[in-house]
């Protein structure tokens, strides 16, 4: 009977050890195709935005678009351009030029349908470009990749995002996708899993899988029609034919075999996310934390607590199972918005922060990742970007006045009611001395020295004015956030407070809500990736790589 137990529980851990084998090679699959996918789509995803060549200057807003020819030819959204118009184009690799937007159908009785705008670069030139796909082959669940320049993030070089087709035609006749857009993505690729363009960013609706394409095989059909300076209010009577796909049936194959899907198996680390408890400004605050297993240079492994430095206040706890545990602050680092404190007792689990390997984790676009919330729930996303800056926008710190432009000595202009330079006695007329001991001799030192500090930040200003000198120790404030009435501002959780002036992070498309932001990012191997720092919009979530993060825990542990 024991011999029998034993067979069966040998043949239950080869099928195990089969089973997981046969999960790694399909999500290594994934991995190359997605990767290949990139490699050809990536080059010909242009940013763009209205250009009036006689004055040299930019006239209207950012949106996106791809070429799919050597010569040029711009496929984009009718909604972002006037026939006859020029503008400017923006390659990955740096290069730009002009292009002039051709025609663009747009009906009169549904106006933004079925948003269908061609361009042509004007510059001689051979230019990176996309192969164009076929929308008539689709299959609904199909991955597919998004790589478009989101405007809020403001960068020259454009993001990924991945998905799949949630609907190959609804009744509008657009396609549905799950790869998330905001302004500025609009008139985009999405591509299929072969790097082909298969649709055009048009439009979203509020829920984060409602983003809606024009089919690719419009422009294959109205062809010759768009090479015309036209605004078309109904569907051209000129037509060109639309060839059959010829990967069609390998497209149904693969479908079929459900080889190319990213619902793999991931590993997963016990009590790699936490609870963090605290009191914010008098309100009971949660936000998630890495529980890191650091070891010492004796050895020892110590057990720290990584979070968001701006969403933790005080009196923090650690919620484990449900039990408070104490932890003690170890260190800040406010310019990546991280927080560090020590356990008060050992937990199970964890991740181990090895010092050695950063070099190996590195931001390449089409990576697959994971983060896993306090809950254990896993969030499946794609690295969207290479490492960048997000400059301090939302972040500067209110101070609620303004110098008169080139005065020296420096002299204030404008303080605004209820501000914090009001609320510190600080007047118009008034000359400014110092901050916190730093002499501001001139105008043009005043917004630098304002842009180093943070909101909460004390700062002490000295000045004068007819009752002599003055001095006042005081906080700096937050910003108050604009209100948008667009769906790409209505996402589940919002935005995160404090979302921007980060150096060397990286995105991805995770739907991370703001408060489990301090949640761990994997890649699709395990290997630890960073934390997520910000919320920033729709379709990004912002990474602190690992990198920084082991600076930092050594920098206050050693």
């Amino acid at each position: 009977m024991n011999n029998t137990i034993r067979a069966l529980a040998v043949t239950l851990l080869i099928l195990v050890n089969l089973g997981a084998a046969a999960q790694k090679k399909q999500a290594a699959k994934f991995q190359h195709t997605i990767t290949q996918a990139v490699k050809k789509a990536y080059p010909a995803s242009v940013r763009m935005w209205g250009f009036d060549v006689q004055q040299n200057q930019r006239t209207g807003g950012q949106f996106s678009g791809v070429v799919v020819s050597a010569d040029g030819y711009i496929l984009t959204a009718a909604h972002t351009i006037l026939p006859g118009k020029n503008y400017k184009v923006f390659f990955p690799d740096g290069r730009e030029c002009i292009a002039m937007a051709l025609g663009k159908i747009e009906t009169k009785e549904s106006p933004g349908i079925p948003d269908v705008g061609m361009m042509k670069i004007t510059d001689k030139g051979t230019y990176p470009f996309a192969e164009m796909g076929y929308s008539a082959s689709l299959l609904k669940n199909e991955p597919c990749i998004s790589i478009s320049y989101p405007e809020s993030l403001n960068q020259s070089l454009p993001t990924l995002r991945l998905g799949n087709i949630a609907e190959v035609k609804n009744e509008y006749g657009f396609i549905r996708s799950t790869c998330k857009m905001e302004p500025g993505d609009s008139g985009g690729p999405l591509f299929d899993y072969y790097g082909r363009v298969i649709g055009l960013h048009s439009a979203i609706d509020i829920a984060e899988d409602m983003n809606f394409e024009v089919p690719v095989d419009l422009y294959r059909r109205y062809w010759t029609a768009l090479n015309r300076e036209t605004l078309y209010t109904a569907f051209p009577e000129k037509t060109d034919s639309v060839k059959a796909d010829p990967l069609f049936s390998l497209v149904q194959k693969e479908s079929k075999k459900k080889a190319l899907h990213p619902d793999f198996e991931v590993p997963t680390i016990k009590n790699s996310c936490l609870t963090i408890k605290s009191v914010m400004k008098g309100q009971n605050q949660k936000i998630a934390a890495c529980l890191l297993n650091v070891k010492t240079s004796g050895g020892a492994i110590k057990q720290f607590l990584l979070s968001k430095n701006t969403m933790v206040g005080e009196e923090a706890q650690c919620d484990i199972n449900g039990t408070a545990v104490k932890v003690k602050f170890i260190g800040k680092d406010q310019e990546n918005d991280l927080v560090l404190f020590a356990l008060e007792r050992q937990v199970s689990g964890g991740i181990d922060l090895t010092f050695s390997d950063t070099a190996s984790v590195k931001a390449e676009m089409g990576r697959l990742l994971y983060s896993i919330n306090p809950t254990g729930k896993i969030v499946r996303s794609v690295l969207g970007s290479t490492l960048f800056n997000l400059p301090k926008i939302n972040s500067q710190p209110y101070l609620g006045a303004m110098v008169v432009y080139n005065s020296s000595p420096v002299q204030f202009s404008l303080v605004k009611a209820g501000s914090p330079a009001e609320k510190a006695g600080i007047k118009v007329g008034d000359e400014l001395i110092s901050i916190n001991g730093k002499t501001i001799g001139k105008a043009s030192e005043f917004a630098p020295e304002i842009l180093k500090y943070w909101a909460d930040d004390e700062v002490t200003f000295e000045w004068t004015n007819a009752a002599g000198k003055m001095s006042k120790t005081f906080r700096l404030e937050a910003r108050a956030q604009s209100v948008f009435n667009h769906p790409a501002e209505k996402f589940e959780g919002g935005r995160s407070e404090r979302r921007d002036g980060f150096n060397a992070v990286f995105t991805h498309d995770a739907a991370i809500k703001a408060n489990t932001c301090g949640s761990p990012v994997f890649d699709w191997e395990g290997r630890f990736y960073g934390i997520n720092i910000a919320r920033f919009s729709r379709t990004t979530t912002v990474v602190v790589p690992k990198k920084t993060i082991v600076d930092f825990v050594l920098k206050e542990t050693r």
